[in-house]
């Protein structure tokens, strides 16, 4: 693809994303909705059901949101996430290692989507997504020390990894609904 090909596309998946919030924007406003009874709806069946074990405590209680405002967020950010639990995360160099190769096949590498080992068959699949911290990770590899809930994110830097400081966090199962982006 030339650079004109790919800018046309990156304006057309902008400008329906666009469209999207429009449209999601006049169907709210345009919709009539039927008031619901505040005792017909006891106060157990208004909060969401905690379905995911072991998450963090602060969001036991997750708001319900509208269709619109998801609609809204997936098509602003064109990821949407999903919690999936609190994970021990670590880093890992290919210098560490002594290779770049990862488990899957590829190559490790760091980006837009950087690469991270985790337990794989057990808790993931090659090739799914996560976001750790504000950013968004492929599992491509494994480790003897990567079992059970323990994510370990690729850092080229040896020294930055010697830094980097282990912690526990709440991570994210990451979908793509208008298609997975390039590396």
């Amino acid at each position: 693809m030339n650079s004109r090909t790919i800018h046309a596309v990156d304006l057309l998946l902008h400008i329906s994303a666009l469209f999207i919030v429009l449209g999601s924007l006049l169907i709210v406003f345009f919709r009539e909705e039927e008031a619901v009874k505040e005792e017909i709806i006891p106060e157990t069946v208004k909060t969401l059901p905690q379905l995911i074990p072991d998450i963090d405590p602060k969001l036991e209680k997750l708001p319900i949101t509208s269709e619109f405002e998801e609609e809204l967020e997936m098509s602003a950010l064109f990821y949407a996430t999903q919690p999936i639990g609190r994970y021990y995360i670590t880093a890992y160099s290919h210098l560490e290692t002594g290779s770049k190769i990862t488990a899957s096949g590829g190559k490790v590498h760091q980006g837009n989507i950087t690469t991270c080992a985790a337990d794989v068959p057990k808790y993931f699949h090659f090739g799914d997504y996560i976001e750790v911290g504000g950013r968004i990770y492929r599992v491509e590899d494994t480790g003897s020390a990567v079992k059970k809930r323990h994510i370990d994110i690729y850092i080229p830097e040896l020294k930055k990894v010697k830094n980097y400081p282990s912690h526990y966090e709440t991570i994210y199962k990451v979908t793509f609904p208008f298609g997975k982006p390039q590396d």
